[in-house]
């Protein structure tokens, strides 16, 4: 054979493989829209029921599944197939599909765009009177149920890869799901949240949220109806319990502008213009103190108002108001790691402007008195003493799914977290209240899990806080130097403070830990 022809052959052998494995990309590329549009074996084409778009049909039920997170489309995929969520139509689909099927179509219908929704003025202004409108943003905390956007993000345009997006979405699905989640019959919600909603539900706030929901547009600039209101324009407060004032209360003048500064700042603290100069975590008020700082047993500003000034173990004085706030920045908020290196200035405009919150909240409240719902429960004792090694177990059944399974909480764009870091060089220091165990039991069983308080048991809370408490975390900002002092002069309960203590090769609040902890979480331990 001649050279050159013994040349050519050589190199299209040498080609085959190389087309071979392009010809398997490309069809793996496109393997996703293939199963939408022509189906596989035992699959119909989901188009067929799902539209061309991917933006489902109204009339049918069949929701939208443009632009929904890939990872959600194939857990609710999975679940068809193994009857964790029954479904008649779905349930033979779903098992008729492999799990790279599965992942292709998902990882499809995730990158089709899921349109743009209503956003004409008129709709908009249309949307913003619907009765709906104040459970999505603003909750139904008189049954302990945050705001849909607590968890689905700005403008219920999903957060993750459990929190779906639900604007746009059609009402009749919606109002399916909810309805089934009611019922018992979908059953595959993560800790059966869903389900607390559900079932706090009347069958027309149902359909009222429904309605809300699918007028919000699915991209684009979020309207002002669908952000949270500086109060709720329904009666928010348990039974039993001081209500605070409402939005039809707040005055239209310069105390009210400043009121919804500081009711802004409460919920933003973190990534306020201002007050996230003072910010040197990624902490906002509302973290600690639920429902914007309303609720009952979640440490309310109503409550806390009249109680000050008083005298502080913390810092050995009695406090104003205004030096209350400034810990909460220096403690909760890390404020010594923050851009101004300090809390802001007593007579700030932050100050001011939370004080004006708290003022407007407290409307109507006795001075000096405490206040049932002041602070958070105090627990009874645990019956076993409290375990970080059990906690552990419960975190990540109870508290990972937002929280993260490494406690850095939800992350969504610099500094802002959909929920937020435990520990970590994000979290509140070991000067904050909340380090403690106790206060952290208490917290938790009172007010965790969102939407669900009270469903863990003493027992349960007291281990989840000592697992969260006894992790790394911003140094007390009292120390100068020596741990021993530090804990002789502010960490003198022992039982039920780890600070200073060593939980699993950390050597909590020493100098170097918390760069251990980073250290080990990049390289891995």
């Amino acid at each position: 054979m001649p050279a050159s022809l013994a040349s050519k052959r050589a190199l299209r052998l040498s080609l085959i493989p190389f087309l071979f494995v392009s010809a398997l990309a490309a069809r793996g590329a496109d393997s996703g829209e293939t199963l939408a549009r022509q189906g596989a074996s035992g699959a119909p084409p989901c188009v067929t029921c799902h539209g061309t778009d991917g933006r489902g049909n109204a009339a049918g039920g069949f929701p939208s599944l443009a632009g929904l997170s890939a990872d959600y489309q194939a857990k609710q995929l999975h679940d068809f197939a193994s009857g964790k969520r029954a479904n008649p139509i779905m349930a033979p689909i779903a098992k008729a599909l492999s799990d790279e099927q599965i992942q292709a179509v998902a990882e499809y219908y995730a990158g089709l765009d899921a349109g743009s929704g209503q956003t004409d003025q008129q709709s908009s202004d249309k949307a913003a009177a619907l009765p709906g409108r104040d459970w999505v943003v603003n909750g139904h905390w008189q049954a302990n149920q945050p705001a849909c956007v607590a968890c689905h993000g700005d403008g219920a345009r999903g957060v993750g890869n459990h929190f779906p997006a639900l604007a746009g979405q059609h009402a009749g699905y919606l109002e399916a799901q909810l309805k089934a989640w009611q019922s018992g019959q979908r059953k595959n919600d993560a800790g059966g949240l869903m389900a607390a909603v559900a079932n706090a539900m009347t069958e027309q706030q149902i359909k009222e949220v429904a309605a809300y929901l699918a007028a919000l547009p699915t991209t684009g600039e979020i309207p002002e109806h669908a952000r949270p209101d500086p109060a709720p324009r329904v009666a928010d407060a348990l039974n039993n319990y001081f209500q605070p004032p409402l939005l039809e209360d707040l005055p239209d003048n310069e105390f009210g502008a400043s009121v919804r500064r500081g009711a802004d700042i409460f919920r933003h603290t973190s990534t306020d213009a201002e007050a996230g100069r003072y910010v040197g975590n990624s902490q906002s008020c509302v973290n600690c103190h639920m429902n914007n700082g309303r609720q009952a047993n979640a440490a309310p500003m109503w409550a806390a108002w009249g109680q000050y000034p008083a005298w502080r173990g913390k810092n050995q004085k009695v406090n104003t108001m205004a030096e209350r706030l400034q810990g909460c920045f220096t403690y909760s908020q890390n404020a010594q790691a923050s851009e101004a290196g300090q809390a802001p200035a007593a007579d700030s405009q932050v100050i001011v402007d939370l004080m004006s919150f708290m003022f407007w909240q407290s409307k109507s409240t006795p001075t000096g008195e405490a206040l049932p719902g002041r602070g958070y429960p105090e627990l009874d004792k645990p019956a076993q003493p409290f375990s970080p090694e059990r906690g552990a177990g419960l975190y990540a059944e109870h508290c990972a799914l937002c929280h993260g399974d490494d406690g850095q909480g939800t992350a969504l764009a610099k500094r802002r977290y959909q929920f937020p870091p435990l520990w970590g060089d994000q979290a509140f220091n070991w000067g904050a209240g909340m380090h403690r165990v106790n206060t952290a039991a208490a917290f938790i069983q009172a007010n965790m899990p969102l939407g669900k308080p009270g469903s863990l048991s003493v027992q349960q809370a007291w281990d989840l806080a000592a697992f969260i408490t006894s992790q790394p975390r911003p140094q007390d900002p009292r120390f100068k130097g020596d741990l021993d002092a530090t804990i002789k002069d502010f960490h003198g309960n022992r039982a039920m403070d780890y600070y200073g203590k060593t939980v699993n090769g950390y050597h909590l609040g020493a100098p170097g830990t918390l760069e251990q902890w980073r250290k080990e979480r990049t390289t891995g331990r």
